[in-house]
């Protein structure tokens, strides 16, 4: 794996995980019955839901769950823009 691409994972997590972060500051900011408040408080969950396969001696449970919101995609958006301008 190239250099370029470890560092432009590692930004996307970043930049998405600030994005959360902001999102989560805005609505504890905003009123609960604002129009801001439920756009940005929206959730997109894709994603297959934990499922345990029981053999007897080995139980395993597979699955994992993206959560999507606004804030994060956005945060998302411009890292994927900075990554851009200062590496490529």
């Amino acid at each position: 794996m190239s250099r370029n691409l470890l560092i432009f994972i590692l930004i996307l997590i970043i930049g998405t995980l600030l994005g959360v972060f902001i999102g989560k500051v805005i609505l504890k900011i905003f009123p609960s019955d604002s129009m801001i408040r439920e756009m940005l408080g929206l959730e997109i969950k894709p994603g297959l839901q934990p499922t345990t396969i029981d053999l007897g001696i080995l139980e395993i449970t597979l699955g994992a769950v993206v959560k999507l919101n606004i804030t994060g995609v956005i945060g998302l958006i411009i890292t994927v823009l900075i990554f851009r301008k200062l590496v490529l």
